[in-house]
C-alpha cells in the first residue's frame, strides 16, 4: 500500500508540474500596434550603426523613427544578400549562398522569371531548411518590388515575378497598383563611394515616405561572406506614437528584431506556406509582427552610441568565453603542480580555490551582465576582468564561509540565481557568455543549452543534498524534497516566457524522477526506468500542446514545434538539429569532449574501477551520493541525444560538476571518514 501511495504521489507531482507550466503561460510582449495601409521595406545589405553615425542624413532620421537593430542570421553559415532576400521571401530562414565561397551577384530577372530559381528551391531541400521560398509573393496580390533583391522577395513559388521594376520608381510606389513594397537599395560600397551611397539611402527613405504608409529601413544581410557580423540597423518611419524602440514577440527584446519579422509584418494576418509545387497549406512563420516598446528617445547621438555599445555586448562574449576559461584552466594546472610537489596546506587551499573558481565561473557568466560591462572602456578587457573577478570572489566567499563544503555554496548560488532569472524573463541571459547572441541567431529569450546544463547540475546537486538530510529518517520526505527542488527547476526551465526550454525539460524531468525514485526505493527496475522516461516525454508533450493552443503569434517554440509536427513538417527540423549535433565531431575537440563525458559517466556506474581511493570511499560514504551521480549522468545522456548541442551539453555539465567534486575531495583531509551529519553528498 505504501508503494502505491508514493507512486500516486509521483504521478500527481508530474501532473502538477505540467499544470503550473501551462496555466501560468502567457505572452511575453505587448500586442503589435496598428499598422498603416502600406509597408515599404527598404533593404540595404551591410547597413551598420557606424554608417548612421557617419551620415548626417541617416542620423537625422533617428529621432523621426522607432529604432532598433536587426539580426540577419539565416540558415546558412553566412548571410549574403541572396540569403537575406530569400529568407524574406520564405518567412523562415533560408539558404541561398554556397558555403565557403564569396557572396555572388544576385540572380537576374529575365522574361518575368528569376534566373536559377529552381537551384534555390533545391538548396532548401539539400540543407533541410524547410523554407517555402515564394510564400510572400504567393500571399500578396499587389506587393511591389524594385531592384534585383526585391525580385527575389516578391517572386512566386515558381520564381515568376510580376509588379516588379529593376529600378526604384516613386510614382509607381505611390500608385494604387502598389500595396506593400520592397526596395533593394543595393549593398553599400566597402570603401570608396560609401558616403555617397549613404546619402542615396537617406534620399530613398524620403521619397518612400511620400507613399502614405510607413517605411522600414533595415540592413538586409552582411556585405560579404565572412564579413564581421553584428546586428544591423532597423528604423521604422514614421513612429506610431513618438519615437520608441522596435521589438517583436520573436525576440521579446527591446530594440531588437530579426529578419523573418519583416515577412510576418507584411503578411499580417493569415499567411499561408506555399511549397514549390504550388500547393497551399498552413505553415508557421519564424517571425512575428514588428511593434514598438519602451520609453521615448529624443537624442539621436545617444541612441546611436547605445546601439554601438549594444553591438559590443553581442560581439565580445564568445571570444572572451574561451579566454577566461583558458585562464582558469592554466591557474588550475599551475596550482595542481604546486600541490602535487609540495602537499602543503597552502598549496592545497590554492588548488581548491582554483577549482571553486571554475565552479564560480558558471555563475559569473550571468552575473557579469549586471555590471553593464559593454558600456565600459575596452569592453573586451572589461568583460574578461569582470568574469574572472566574480568567479574568484564567489570561490573565496564559499571557501572561507563553508570551508570543505564550499561546493554546496556554489551549487546553491547557481540554482537560486537561475531560478530567479528565469522567473524574471531571463534578463541575465541576453548578451552573456552562455547565450548565443543575435548574430548567431540562437535564443533571443529563455534558457539555452549551456544555461540548462548549469541549472540541471545545480538543481540535482541541491536536491541530493536536501534528500541526504532526510533520507535516513524518512525516505518518503526525502523523495518529496527531490520532487520539490527538481520540480521548481523543471517549471522555471520549461515554462513559456521563462526558460522556454523544450529539450531541457525532456532531459531534466526523467532525471528528477529517477533521483526521487532512487531516494525512495534505493534501487530501480527496468519497468520503473521505462516509466520515468515515458513520464518525461508526456510532460513535454503536454506543455507543447497547451502552448500550441495559444494564438500563433503568442506561441513559443514549444507550440511552433507541435504545429509543425501536426503539419508533418518536423522532419527537416529534426534533421537540422541532428546535423548540428554531429558537427561537433568534425574536429578533435568533439571527440575529446565525448571521451571525457564517457569517462565521467562510467565513474558513476562503475565506481570500483576508478583509480582514486578518495572517490571510491566518497561514493559509498553517504546514501545519496550514488543516486545523485546517476541522475546527473542520466540527464547528461538524454540531453546529449535529444539536443542540437549534442555532446557539448553533458560536457558543460561535467565542466561544472567535476571541479566541485574534486574540490570537495581535496579539501577533505580524510575523505574516507566523512561524517553523515556534516557531509552532504550532493556534489556529484
Amino acid at each position: 500500500m505504501k508503494s502505491i501511495g508514493v507512486r500516486r504521489l509521483l504521478v500527481r507531482t508530474l501532473f502538477l508540474t505540467v499544470a503550473v507550466l501551462s496555466v501560468t503561460a502567457g505572452t511575453a510582449a505587448a500586442q503589435p500596434s496598428d499598422l498603416l495601409a502600406k509597408v515599404v521595406v527598404i533593404g540595404v545589405p551591410g547597413l551598420t550603426w557606424n554608417d548612421v553615425k557617419a551620415s548626417p542624413e541617416l542620423t537625422a532620421l533617428v529621432n523621426q523613427s522607432h529604432v532598433g537593430s536587426i539580426t540577419v542570421k539565416t540558415a546558412g553559415p553566412h548571410t549574403c544578400p541572396v540569403d537575406g532576400w530569400l529568407t524574406i521571401s520564405a518567412g523562415t530562414r533560408a539558404w541561398g549562398s554556397v558555403a565557403d565561397q564569396p557572396c555572388g551577384d544576385l540572380p537576374a530577372v529575365s522574361g518575368g522569371q528569376v534566373a536559377d530559381w529552381q537551384t534555390y528551391v533545391d538548396r532548401q531541400a539539400e540543407h533541410h531548411t524547410g523554407a517555402p521560398i515564394g510564400r510572400l509573393g504567393a500571399s500578396r496580390d499587389r506587393v511591389c518590388g524594385f531592384g534585383p533583391g526585391a525580385a527575389i522577395a516578391v517572386a512566386k513559388p515558381d520564381g515568376s515575378v510580376s509588379n516588379w521594376q529593376p529600378d526604384f520608381d516613386a510614382a509607381r510606389l505611390a500608385s494604387t497598383d502598389c500595396g506593400d513594397a520592397f526596395v533593394d537599395a543595393g549593398a553599400l560600397p566597402l570603401r570608396e563611394g560609401r558616403e555617397e551611397a549613404r546619402r542615396q539611402v537617406a534620399d530613398l527613405v524620403t521619397q518612400a515616405r511620400a507613399a502614405d504608409g510607413w517605411v522600414l529601413l533595415v540592413g538586409i544581410s552582411q556585405e560579404t561572406a565572412g564579413a564581421h557580423q553584428e546586428p544591423l540597423v532597423a528604423l521604422q518611419l514614421p513612429p506610431d506614437d513618438r519615437p520608441r524602440w522596435l521589438t517583436s514577440d520573436s525576440t521579446r527584446r527591446s530594440g531588437l528584431i530579426q529578419l523573418t519579422d519583416i515577412t510576418a509584418t507584411v503578411l499580417r494576418g493569415g499567411a499561408k506556406a506555399v511549397d514549390p509545387a504550388g500547393a497551399e497549406k498552413p505553415g508557421p512563420l519564424d517571425g512575428n509582427e514588428i511593434h514598438f516598446t519602451g520609453g521615448l528617445h529624443t537624442d539621436a547621438a545617444a541612441v546611436i552610441e547605445e546601439r554601438l555599445d549594444t553591438n559590443e555586448r553581442f560581439e565580445q562574449p564568445r571570444p572572451m568565453l574561451f579566454a577566461t576559461a583558458l585562464t582558469i584552466l592554466a591557474a588550475e594546472l599551475i596550482a595542481l603542480a604546486w600541490f602535487v610537489i609540495t602537499r602543503s596546506p597552502l598549496s592545497r587551499r590554492t588548488f581548491v580555490f582554483t577549482l571553486l573558481t571554475q565552479g564560480g565561473f558558471f555563475i559569473a557568466v550571468f552575473l557579469s551582465t549586471v555590471t553593464l560591462w559593454w558600456r565600459w572602456p575596452a569592453p573586451a578587457l572589461s568583460l574578461y576582468c569582470v568574469v574572472l573577478g566574480i568567479s574568484a570572489a564567489l570561490a573565496a566567499v564559499a571557501q572561507v564561509v563553508l570551508e570543505r563544503w564550499a561546493f554546496l555554496g556554489i551549487a546553491l548560488a547557481a540554482y537560486s540565481i537561475l531560478l530567479v532569472d528565469g522567473v524574471l524573463g531571463t534578463p541575465l541571459q541576453f548578451g552573456s557568455m552562455f547565450a548565443d547572441g543575435p548574430v548567431i541567431g540562437g535564443r533571443f529569450y529563455g534558457f539555452g543549452n549551456s544555461t540548462f546544463a548549469t541549472l540541471a547540475v545545480a538543481a540535482l546537486v541541491t536536491a541530493g543534498w536536501a534528500a541526504q538530510k532526510l533520507v535516513e529518517t524518512n525516505r518518503k520526505h526525502a523523495a518529496l524534497a527531490v520532487l520539490a527542488i527538481g520540480g521548481a527547476a523543471i517549471v522555471v526551465d520549461g515554462r513559456p516566457g521563462w526558460g522556454t526550454d523544450f529539450g531541457g525539460i525532456l532531459a531534466l524531468t526523467p532525471a528528477v524522477l529517477l533521483l526521487a525514485w532512487l531516494t525512495w526505493r534505493g534501487t530501480i527496475s527496468w519497468r520503473a526506468l521505462l516509466g520515468v522516461g515515458v513520464a518525461g516525454v508526456l510532460a513535454v508533450t503536454a506543455v507543447a500542446f497547451l502552448d500550441y493552443l495559444r494564438p500563433e503569434d503568442q506561441r513559443s517554440h514549444f507550440g511552433t514545434f507541435f504545429a509543425r509536427l501536426l503539419d508533418g513538417e518536423v522532419s527537416d527540423v529534426l534533421i537540422r538539429k541532428g546535423q548540428m549535433a554531429v558537427q561537433f565531431f568534425d574536429g578533435w575537440s568533439g571527440w575529446a569532449m565525448l571521451a571525457g563525458v564517457v569517462l565521467a559517466m562510467l565513474a558513476t556506474v562503475l565506481p570500483g574501477r576508478v583509480p582514486f581511493p578518495a572517490y571510491r570511499a566518497f561514493h559509498t560514504s553517504l546514501p545519496m551520493v550514488r543516486p545523485t551521480l546517476l541522475a546527473l549522468s542520466a540527464c547528461g545522456l538524454v540531453g546529449m541525444l535529444i539536443n542540437d548541442s549534442g555532446v557539448a551539453l553533458p560536457a558543460i555539465m561535467t565542466g561544472f560538476t567535476l571541479p566541485l567534486l574534486v574540490a570537495h575531495l581535496v579539501a577533505a583531509e580524510q575523505p574516507t571518514t566523512v561524517s553523515p551529519e556534516s557531509h552532504l553528498v550532493q556534489e556529484s
